[in-house]
């Protein structure tokens, strides 16, 4: 079981500040119609006064020296708001990759300008839909002397609209590959997706120069899926935790019939359920992101809180819409951006389904 100790409490009240009072969701909501903009320089900004971009980056890089069980908490606070800054995208997703690498001086470059802030990294995984685990049959790469290339392409990769790096895997005659490629050697095309808050691209590479991280490396990927898994869990159960608040409120105030509408059982009964729903998900995802930081095997944990919270999240959302009647399905109305959130991230990394089939495979059935 998790347990939120002083100092990961005062690293997210602190995030929590920061992004309510710079990324309110009205302002969100504004970005997402795109009716406004994210300051090119917030990111820095933000790796210079909170750390947060290099948060779980060694000290030896630049980082913080944080535990996975620290970047679960603010990817929370991040899920909370839906700022749209690449927390998950490359202080998470983007950074696990070189984690698990063993290669110091391959990624060390890397790390140092991720923990900086001025860069970002995109892992991608992908090469068609619902395709979980990851296959990496239709990207190579080929080694020439000690220099590699990879020709192939990566979709639904969350890169906030472009990183610097890509993390990609490849085949190769020795097995699985992990590389970095550069944005400059990649061919980029935005994709028109659900949720209006998380820009995803695909991307293409023809004979792109890469570094290799890894080869022969299916137990990396294997651990990267599963960290992936966890991280989006995190983030998940903070959106979660936005909307059960947001209904909650809305049902104190909305009088109808006139009464308010939260002294209706029917009411009552929905928000108390999805309160239980979100409790439960919480533990199933903290207690993740704690074996991830303790390094234990996460093969069960990871699906589970992949699970638990996608329904949670899915659930949540569409019972906000039907608390708040007709307003929640306007395009005013900020309900339908978690919504969109919440279907999309479900997809990402492995649907419940799959994961629900992956945690029969580990019970042994």
């Amino acid at each position: 079981m998790s347990v939120m100790t002083e100092e990961r409490e005062a690293l997210k009240s602190a995030v929590a500040d920061y992004l309510d009072s710079t990324f309110p969701i009205d302002k969100v909501h504004r970005i997402a119609n795109g009716k406004e903009s994210v300051p090119a320089d917030e990111w820095t900004k933000v790796a210079a006064g909170l750390g947060l971009a290099g948060l779980v980056i060694p000290e030896e890089f630049g980082g913080q020296g944080a535990s996975l069980g620290e970047l679960g908490a603010v990817l929370q606070e991040f899920g909370r708001t839906m700022a749209p800054l690449p927390m998950l995208s490359s202080a998470a997703l983007g950074t696990v990759p070189f984690l698990v690498s063993t290669d110091a001086a391959a990624k060390k470059p890397f790390l140092e300008a991720l923990a900086a802030g001025t860069a970002t990294a995109a892992l991608a995984l992908s090469e068609g839909p619902n395709q979980w685990p990851s296959v990496a049959q239709g990207t190579k790469a080929t080694k020439t002397g000690d220099s590699w290339t990879v020709s192939g392409k990566k979709t639904f990769v969350l890169d906030n609209g472009g990183a610097t790096y890509y993390v990609v895997t490849a085949s190769t005659p020795e097995g699985v590959g992990i590389f970095v490629v550069n944005a400059n050697d990649v061919t980029r095309e935005a994709l028109n997706t659900l949720d209006l808050t998380r820009e995803q691209g695909s991307i293409t590479m023809n004979n792109a120069p890469a570094t290799a991280l890894a080869v022969n490396a299916a137990a990396q990927v294997k651990q990267i899926e599963d960290l992936a898994a966890t991280l989006i869990a995190s983030e998940q159960i903070g959106g979660a935790d936005a909307i059960l608040k947001m209904m909650v409120d809305y049902a104190k105030i909305r009088a109808q019939f006139g009464r308010i509408i939260g002294s209706f059982q029917a009411i009552k009964h929905m928000c108390a359920n999805t309160l239980v729903d979100v409790e439960q998900a919480r533990g199933a995802a903290e207690d993740a992101a704690d074996k991830a930081a303790e390094g234990e095997d996460l093969t069960l944990a990871a699906s589970l809180a992949k699970v638990a919270c996608s329904q949670a999240f899915n659930d949540a959302t569409l019972t906000n819409i039907r608390v708040h009647g007709g307003i929640g399905y306007t395009w005013e109305h900020p309900a339908h951006l978690y919504f969109r959130r919440a279907r999309s991230s479900a997809a990402l990394f492995g649907t419940p389904e799959q994961h629900r089939e992956a945690i029969l495979v580990g019970l042994g059935y």
